[in-house]
């Protein structure tokens, strides 16, 4: 139970889903010339768990102790979603450098 990612492969979009409640939420993430709509979905998850942002996000008041994006009230995530958007190329290259540095 949790957040999860559905993706459409033939219309290359991904939407974030409660499994507990059976419905989708947030933004839809499409493919990008460089990573397919899941990936940039899963990209997103990961940079809610590390942003030093997230206390700046308007949240339901119900609290579960994690960076659960189902947190969020709607505003909540378009802001965040838009603050990862700006951030999304340099977060793809900070990836792919520690993935590079990883073995040194």
């Amino acid at each position: 139970m949790g957040c999860h990612i559905a993706h459409d492969r033939s219309n290359h979009v991904a939407v974030l889903y409660c499994s507990t409640a059976d419905w989708a939420f947030g933004p839809v993430f499409t493919d990008s010339d460089d990573y397919d709509a899941d990936e940039r979905a899963e990209a997103f998850l990961r940079w809610l768990r590390e942003t030093d942002a997230w206390h700046t996000f308007e949240r339901e008041p119900i609290r579960t102790g994690r960076r659960d994006p189902r947190e969020l009230t709607e505003r909540g995530l378009e802001t965040a979603y838009a603050a990862w958007r700006a951030q999304e190329t340099d977060q793809w290259a900070r990836e792919e450098r520690a993935l590079f540095t990883e073995g040194d």
